[in-house]
């Protein structure tokens, strides 16, 4: 892998400053995603559940939760298993241990 020059460094220094200007720390986003994450997964172990009742039940807005769900559906975190009136149900989908490199 090629040494990064000093131009590199203070371009991506210059990168990292924007960022934190712009009101966004990378830390600070990353444990709030981290927070909304959990939340959702805990209010989904109670079983299937719509995105109003996962928003009333985190605190969330429901376009936050259907933006997480949108990921976890993406990564197979979570699946849709039905409707209820207009909304679709979702579960989590359960972790193989097989699939993580453990044979």
């Amino acid at each position: 892998m090629a040494k990064l020059t000093d131009d590199h460094k203070a371009a991506l220094k210059r990168f990292r400053d924007q960022r934190k200007e712009g009101g966004v720390d990378p830390a600070e986003y990353a444990k709030q995603f981290r927070r909304e994450r959990l939340a959702i997964e805990a209010a989904l172990k109670n079983g299937p559940a719509t995105v109003p009742v996962i928003a009333s039940a985190t605190g969330l807005s429901g376009k936050q939760v259907l933006w997480h769900l949108a990921g976890m559906r993406k990564y197979g975190l979570a699946r849709e298993v039905g409707q209820d009136g207009d909304y679709p149900r979702y579960e989590l989908v359960a972790a193989d241990k097989d699939t993580h490199g453990k044979n």
